[in-house]
């Protein structure tokens, strides 16, 4: 199994301030002084359809997938939920399968590390 291949099975950005989120809310029958009529149920009677609202809300986070999928999350209660507040495995972009990362050491290290391979490759093939 080849282990040049693997990345992160998702990474998270979170995003600073706010941004407009549209709230469907059902549309109700509602009596004289404006409130909803309960059923016998203690629910509010539908009409169908709903109303939208525009409302300022926290601007959530960005989801980023190894495959250049991505989605937007907007509370903490789903990102618990999906998983995407814990840290992600590590997948072989070729088969798929969950992995042990390569080895232990930072992204910076592994970058700096290809680096000087690089240079000491172009260094042999230049004499």
């Amino acid at each position: 199994m080849s282990r040049q291949n693997v990345k992160p099975r998702f990474e998270t950005h979170k995003l600073e301030g706010e941004l407009p989120r549209r709230i469907a809310k059902p549309n109700v029958q509602l009596d004289k002084k404006g409130e909803p009529i309960l059923n016998k149920d203690g629910q509010s009677i539908l009409l169908g359809g709903f109303t939208y609202e525009d409302v300022m809300v926290d601007a959530g986070w960005n989801v980023y997938f190894p495959n250049g999928a991505s989605i937007h999350v907007w509370t903490k209660e789903a990102m618990q939920e999906y998983g995407f507040l814990s840290r992600p495995s590590m997948i072989d972009m070729e088969t798929g399968d969950e992995v042990e990362p390569p080895d232990n050491m930072s992204l910076k290290s592994r970058s700096e590390q290809k680096e000087r391979v690089t240079k000491t490759s172009a260094a042999h093939h230049t004499l």
